[in-house]
Parts: structure tokens; C-alpha cells; sequence
């Protein structure tokens, strides 16, 4: 393996544990304060598994997991990993000419 995507993994995965670390230290819990005793909540119906996703030969599930967990922390849970390959060289020039000619 390239020792730069190495490190691209590396850092992106410090970037994600960090970004959830520092979100659950923001947020204070509210007391409840009710002189009515508490009846549990009755139990949610699972949700569906979700189907493990499509991955081309070739990369490895450290770098699936480093993907899907950035998913689900930005997303919060919402979407999920279906698919991971990749992209063709012609993608990334035609993104880094759209960047370049970008007007301000």
C-alpha cells in the first residue's frame, strides 16, 4: 500500500473519533423533574438489518470501516455504506478542473 494513503486513512480516522468524542462532551443532559412516577417506554420494533455493503476486490475493511463510520457520524445514523469502489482518474480531473475554473 501507498504509505500516503496510509497516512490519508490514518488522519481521517483521528478526524472521525475526534469529531464524536468532542459532540458527546457538548451535550448537556436536561434533568427531569416529575412527582408522577415513570413508566418505561414500551420497546421500539427493531429496524431491518441493514445489508453489508458492495466492496471491489482491492480494498481493504480498514479502509470500509474508516468510510462507513464517517458516514454514520455525519449523517447521525441516518444513511448507510452501500457501496464502496473506485473512482476513475477521469472523475478527479474533472473535479479539479471545476475547482480551478470555479468563478468567485
Amino acid at each position: 500500500m501507498d504509505s500516503s494513503l496510509i497516512m490519508f486513512v490514518v488522519v481521517l480516522g483521528a478526524v472521525v473519533l475526534a469529531y464524536v468524542l468532542l459532540r458527546g462532551k457538548n451535550q448537556i443532559p436536561s434533568p427531569e423533574i416529575s412527582s408522577k412516577p415513570s413508566r418505561p417506554a414500551p420497546p421500539k420494533a427493531q429496524p431491518a438489518a441493514a445489508a453489508a455493503p458492495s466492496i471491489e476486490p482491492g480494498i481493504p475493511p480498514e479502509v470500509v470501516a474508516v468510510i462507513a463510520a464517517s458516514v454514520c457520524a455525519m449523517s447521525g445514523g441516518q444513511y448507510t455504506l452501500r457501496a464502496v469502489r473506485r473512482a476513475s482518474r477521469a472523475t478527479w480531473a474533472r473535479a479539479g478542473a471545476v475547482d480551478v475554473t470555479a468563478p468567485f
